[in-house]
């Protein structure tokens, strides 16, 4: 065995033997054999249902560091739903990439089946309302970035990166589609294979996907300023002078 296997076969020990675990899965870069010397060791251990707690935490075992979930198993059906209102599958992804570790009594294969199911679910329709405010918003954000540039002030840099991440999300969920983690955006992006190994669809805006890693790669206000406009264009356009949104009290 290699050396984090004995470390993770130490860790996994004490959880088998207890009476309220009912599996444990491999999950992540380990699980898909893209762990860096950085990656950690995750693990999801999943709970009888009759258990009324859920813990997640960090232990080193013969020096790697081993990163836990455990969760009763309606808490993991809750997960897959709040998840999906979210522009999310992360749960339902942990569950049908992740390699089985021990499972005594098949719960495994019963989430993987809801968890496909989740899957295939689509994204909930945006809301002409927060897409309105989506865009004024993506605007702003803009705005002010140009405005740290001019001033010369020190959260320029802070400024562009959340102005990558809201153009991101705001055109994610306007487009029906997941939104990328932040740790992982910049190789699902640009990297078909591990795009496929963490079983994300393309994103449907090739366009974009190029801007943004042209952002990504140059952090330059004009770069970020023809990703907005790009996503405010497919939005359905922008105009600042006159804009003005009534809603009820």
């Amino acid at each position: 065995m290699r050396p984090w296997e004995v470390a993770l076969g130490k860790f996994l020990k004490p959880w088998e033997e207890n009476e309220v675990v009912e599996a444990a899965i491999l999950t992540g870069s380990y699980a898909l054999g893209l762990q860096t010397p950085r990656s950690d060791v995750d693990v999801y251990v999943i709970l009888s249902d009759d258990v009324g707690w859920r813990e997640r935490g960090n232990v080193f075992v013969d020096g790697f560091l081993i990163e836990y979930f455990a969760n009763p198993v309606r808490a993991i059906r809750r997960y897959f739903e709040e998840e999906l209102v979210q522009n999310s599958r992360s749960t339902a992804r942990i569950i049908l990439t992740g390699k089985v570790l021990f499972d005594k009594a098949g719960i495994v294969e019963t989430l993987r089946a809801e968890a496909e199911e989740y899957m295939r679910k689509p994204f909930p329709k945006p809301d002409p309302l927060k897409v309105e405010l989506a865009k004024y918003f993506l605007w702003d954000a803009l705005d002010s970035l140009k405005n740290a540039e001019e001033r010369g002030n020190p959260d320029y840099a802070y400024l562009y990166h959340l102005t990558l991440k809201r153009a991101l999300e705001s055109y994610a969920r306007f487009l029906g589609t997941e939104i990328p983690p932040a740790d992982k955006v910049y190789r699902l992006f640009s990297d078909k294979a591990f795009r496929r190994a963490y079983l994300f669809p393309n994103f449907p805006d090739d366009e974009f996907v190029a801007l943004f890693l042209r952002a990504m790669k140059e952090v330059k206000t004009e770069n970020a300023e023809v990703l907005v406009n790009h996503v405010l264009e497919k939005m359905g356009g922008f105009s600042i002078d006159g804009w003005r949104l009534r809603t009820g009290v």
